[in-house]
């Protein structure tokens, strides 16, 4: 899956000059906490968050930034300038090592110098509990067996003799780099089966059970 897939595509922009009201009620209105600031070609010059202002209207902004022109604040007095960017075909795993390096909730989609979309910390949230299955009705193993080729297909084999369908699967390095960790969510089968079906597999470790199906 890729940024493409998890993004806000087509972003509300704003100018650098712009009056930080202006974002203020962008943003209240869209429901998001960035706005991408683009100059008069479109070309990305910095964003402003629902943070930056905060600090605007606890009455930190810099004493020349009074009245000017009838605008009280520009945007561009407020606006994070050293902007992280990633392009659309980046994999959301490393999206997410990017937002956890820089620190930051937020960056901005850029391809061909044009902004495509902007991918925060909750979009990625809400995908990796869509990919893990979370919130669905469903039965949730965790288990780990011998890291080798075809365990996999083994596991998903018994469960589908056995009359179960399998909604999410992810999987994990375990502690012991000779053994693998899996997570998996599955439906039209009970707990019980499911643990009569994968009993027997060679190596298996059962590390914990979940039925969200009540």
């Amino acid at each position: 899956m890729l940024v493409r897939d998890v993004m806000t595509p087509n972003p509300y922009l704003i100018r650098p000059d712009s009056d930080y009201l202006a974002a203020i009620a962008i943003m209240r209105a869209g429901k998001f906490h960035h706005l991408p600031v683009v100059d008069e070609s479109g070309v990305l010059v910095g964003m402003v968050s629902q943070a930056d202002l905060k600090h605007v209207r606890h009455g930190q902004p810099s004493q020349q930034a009074v009245i000017n022109g009838g605008v009280l604040i520009h945007v561009h007095e407020v606006m994070e300038r050293d902007v992280v960017t990633i392009p659309p075909d980046y994999p959301i795993e490393d999206a997410v090592i990017l937002l956890l390096e820089h620190q930051i909730t937020g960056m901005v989609v850029v391809e061909d110098g044009e902004v495509k979309g902007i991918l925060t910390h909750h979009d990625l949230f809400r995908k990796f509990v869509s990919i893990l299955g979370g919130g669905s009705a469903t039965v949730r193993i965790t288990l780990e067996v011998d890291n080798r080729v075809g365990q996999l297909a083994a596991l998903e084999a018994r469960i589908a003799e056995a009359g179960g369908n399998i909604h999410s699967i992810a999987t994990y390095p375990a502690a012991d780099p000779a053994r693998i960790g899996f997570i998996i969510r599955l439906e039209s089968l009970s707990l019980e089966d499911l643990l009569r079906a994968i009993e027997d597999h060679p190596g298996i470790e059962i590390l914990h059970l979940w039925d969200a199906t009540g």
